[in-house]
């Protein structure tokens, strides 16, 4: 019936295909679902679409100015509409788009502290966007300490995201993070930033035995990290260049600049200039076509 296509689109597009097919793949379907709720008179469910489509457009790469702009077109209809909770999700991922873009971000900042905040007490779906998008910024910066601080803090992030792909980034940016940090520790803290490292992987290596497309490319960076934890050079070399191969494959061009900044640093650690240079290079023009103006800047 028609009167529940809005509410089926978003279902399926949001909680179960990106668990087998390509996560692009959900961007028009999204569209339509938010089209069709307008039409039909059904809003929330027309905005939870919107809200979803959003997200999934950043978390596919595509360029942060334009996703700005259909962010703040967003927001201008969350408002007219009423949509409190969802408008609160887009000011979360504009104000993050903006940070990256390097707009203002001490108001980006701000803002999401702000939101967190407000909604800290509860620790309900909102708490875990904020955590989600606080934690992209920290890992596309390379702030590891901070970004396992706020791991710890955040708790069961996964419980409030669960089965939306927003699950799936935040389990992978988790996994990274205890990687790095892993690797600039010892002793007991190295152990125990492995095994959470390790546990976090488990579950991305279940999701591609099961058919997830959208997570090959994180499995090939998070390797080729363990691979440098582990002291393998050899095997740390090869995940590499199969992770920058993987991502653009694929179209995550957020994650090809990630994978070619992370091959850089692995290689200035070894002494070698010229694959250093290479990759760095790779990286900040992979950034520059995204739009991450601000992460251009800090590679220069």
């Amino acid at each position: 019936m028609r009167s529940s296509t809005s509410n089926t689109i978003f279902v399926t597009q949001t909680f179960c295909y990106h668990w087998t097919s390509p996560l692009q793949d959900t961007i028009e379907p999204l569209l339509k679902g938010y089209q069709v709720g307008l039409e039909i008179g059904d809003t929330v469910k027309a905005c939870y679409c919107l809200v979803g489509r959003m997200y999934y457009l950043f978390f596919t790469g595509r360029t942060l100015d334009s996703i700005q702009k259909e962010l703040e077109a967003a927001a201008n209809v969350m408002t007219q509409l009423k949509q409190d909770e969802n408008e609160l999700k887009i000011t979360i991922l504009l104000s993050s788009v903006k940070k990256l873009r390097g707009l203002d971000p001490e108001a980006c900042d701000k803002m999401l502290d702000s939101i967190l905040a407000s909604a800290a007490e509860t620790r309900n779906n909102l708490s875990a966007y904020v955590s989600m998008m606080k934690l992209e910024i920290l890992v596309f910066f390379q702030q590891w300490k901070e970004a396992i601080d706020l791991i710890q803090k955040a708790g069961n992030v996964r419980l409030f995201l669960s089965s939306t792909f927003v699950v799936v980034r935040y389990t992978f940016l988790e996994a990274l993070a205890y990687l790095k940090a892993a690797q600039s520790s010892s002793g007991w803290k190295k152990r125990q930033m492995k095994k959470c490292a390790h546990n976090a992987m488990q579950l991305i290596r279940g999701w591609a035995k099961n058919g997830n497309v959208n997570v090959v490319h994180y499995l090939r960076i998070l390797g080729a990290e363990l691979a440098v934890l582990n002291g393998k050079n050899e095997k740390a070399k090869k995940s590499f260049n199969a992770a920058i191969a993987a991502s653009s494959r694929n179209g995550f061009l957020q994650d090809r600049a990630l994978a070619h900044e992370l091959a850089s640093a692995y290689f200035k650690a070894q002494g070698d200039d010229y694959w250093t240079d290479y990759h760095i290079e790779c990286s900040r023009a992979c950034y520059q076509e995204w739009g991450c103006s601000e992460k251009v800047e800090q590679l220069k």
